[in-house]
């Protein structure tokens, strides 16, 4: 198996200067989405460069009490489950040093984070989501495309899962790492409007966070990641493999 630092050794050089995204072409073609993806946006800056910047999250959340209680408990370190899952927002919003990969299939896709054991499955099937539907930490996804934009809709989330933002574990590494922890309970509903943009290049997902539990107001961002057909996935183990954000690195040119 190739190594890391061989693997980055034949990066290539990719232009994003377009906006455009890719035409809508009405059914989703084989394999548009799948690939490896590496998030846009650094530890030191988390937007990262235009003209594909993340949206920041917010310094002043529109917590309801609870979740403003909430975010105090997970700020505190002693409250820090090591190696807990992230959920849904979680592992569509890392900055860079973890991939994912996308993989589709007639009825579903499936989005694997390198540093966590669950996956997404977001089912394009036509189903519903389930009546007696069991909460999880990835919670239930259902997806269906509008032209080039895959709408994601999720629920059934367990509430369990770390702050959606900073690096999650409280190690203060990261400038989103000096705002509130942003919580969520069993009441979130994400609905993401997934797209291609750059010629295919970068992947833009629109989260819209509503949470009635820990917010007042939906919260509204966007991430993008960058396709990099030039690495793979590794095998992660949380506390056994850790990566440094020098493992992965923008594609020179790039963004």
């Amino acid at each position: 198996m190739l190594s890391r630092a061989a693997v980055l050794a034949s990066v290539l050089v990719v232009s994003c200067t377009s906006s455009q995204p890719v035409p809508a072409t009405g059914s989703a073609p084989a394999s548009r989405l799948t690939g490896v993806w590496v998030a846009v946006g650094t530890f030191e800056d988390p937007a990262g460069p235009p003209p594909w910047s993340n949206t920041e999250w917010p310094s002043s959340p529109p917590f309801t009490p609870w979740g403003e209680e909430r975010s105090r408990w997970l700020a505190d370190i002693k409250n820090v489950v090591a190696c807990q899952p992230g959920g849904p927002i979680f592992a569509m919003q890392d900055v860079g040093i973890f991939p994912i990969e996308i993989l589709e299939a007639p009825d579903r896709i499936v989005i694997k984070p390198e540093n966590s054991a669950l996956p997404r499955r977001i089912f394009t099937d036509g189903r519903s989501h389930p009546a007696d539907l069991e909460p999880s930490w990835m919670g239930h996804s259902v997806g269906h495309w509008e032209g080039d934009v895959l709408i994601v809709d999720t629920i059934g989330t367990s509430g369990r899962t770390r702050g959606m933002n900073g690096v999650g574990s409280n190690a203060r590494v990261s400038r989103d790492d000096s705002k509130p922890r942003l919580p969520v309970s069993d009441q979130l509903h994400l609905v993401e409007r997934i797209r291609l943009v750059a010629d295919g290049e970068i992947l833009e997902d629109e989260m819209t966070i509503t949470d009635p539990k820990a917010y007042t107001a939906p919260i509204v961002l966007k991430h993008y990641w960058q396709r990099r057909p030039d690495i793979e996935v590794l095998e992660y183990v949380c506390n056994e493999r850790p990566r440094d954000s020098g493992d992965i690195q923008t594609k020179e040119g790039g963004l």
